[in-house]
């Protein structure tokens, strides 16, 4: 509900406030699989806002299919070293640390995907550099490659069980849709507010634009689909506050609340008119950064796929 409100105050930095980009929900639900020494020395460094981390699995040949990484990790000793790049990583221009997924390579053995927690700044972990600034649609500078080459990683730093970290990476990222689409929700709700305003305030032929029809509709299906993706997510997410896991619930409320929030953006700029269309424009900002948020945390398509499998299984 903070994230929800957050959003719907318009306020630009909604997402970092609450520490998703760079913060505590980069780790997430992550967390019970850290080590006494690994909280004290990475989450609570985080928590007090000392220092930033980013979440490391997207590869430019590993999108949707996060089995395909190709960074790899070979065991040296007490030590492994990481080879390989990411892609659009969140957070990752300014983050401290990176919690990175990577194929273990052992003799005799199928590649097993683990979780590493790898210092940027430690001159004994060289290796790790920040690659090309990727800046998307919303104009945001937050999205970066990151290059390991030969990156030496204690063993101590590695998260959870060897062999698991996909599974962690995906558990943060279950946690993590649901609650970005409640941020998807306030978004909506501040383009319908700025909407409902200017539909009050905009006059054409005499009177105001809100009192025509087409625009009332408009602002009626925005409400609609509003309201219908909020009971979604608030179900999703007080089964999660309750221990319960439901990706398919989660899927489902990430793809809902994301195509209405781009829906709901696209009526904004309709109402608007010109004006919405105009850069810098509130309205021309979110429907942008709307468009976005179909594919990041899992494209549309993707989320689909999770709930048709579960459908299937059942």
């Amino acid at each position: 509900m903070f994230k929800e409100e957050l959003a719907r105050s318009g306020a630009v930095l909604w997402g970092q406030v609450i520490g998703e980009i760079g913060g505590p929900l980069r780790i997430g639900q992550m967390l019970e699989s850290f080590t006494p020494e690994q909280i004290e020395k990475y989450v609570m460094p985080v928590v007090t806002g000392e220092v930033s981390c980013c979440f490391a699995l997207t590869e430019p040949n590993a999108g949707s299919d996060a089995f395909a990484i190709e960074t790899t990790a070979v065991k040296d000793g007490n030590d492994y070293i990481l080879n390989g790049k990411k892609h659009f990583i969140s957070a990752a221009p300014y983050a401290d640390f990176a919690i990175v997924i990577a194929k273990e390579s052992r003799k005799g053995e199928k590649g097993r995907i683990t979780a590493f927690l790898v210092d940027k700044k430690t001159p004994k972990h060289s290796g790790f550099e920040l690659g090309d600034i990727q800046v998307p649609l919303s104009g945001e500078r937050i999205h970066a490659e990151l290059n390991f080459n030969q990156c030496r990683v204690p063993a101590a730093n590695i998260i959870g069980e060897p062999g698991k970290g996909l599974l962690l990476g995906l558990k943060r990222i279950n946690t993590n849709r649901a609650s970005h689409a409640a941020g998807f929700i306030g978004m909506a709700q501040h383009l319908l507010n700025l909407s409902i305003e200017h539909a009050k305030t905009r006059v054409q032929h005499g009177r105001p634009i809100g009192d025509f029809q087409a625009i009332q509709h408009m602002l009626a299906e925005m409400a609609t689909e509003i309201y219908a993706a909020k009971c979604m997510v608030y179900d999703v997410v007080e089964k999660i506050d309750q221990g319960k896991e439901d990706r398919a619930g989660t899927s489902m409320a990430k793809l809902f609340a994301s195509e209405v929030n781009s829906r709901v953006a696209d009526k904004a700029i309709q109402i608007f008119g010109s004006k919405g269309l105009v850069k810098g424009h509130p309205v021309e900002k979110m429907y942008r950064s709307a468009r976005m948020y179909r594919i990041l945390s899992g494209t549309s398509e993707i989320q689909k796929n999770t709930i048709a499998k579960a459908l299937l299984k059942g």
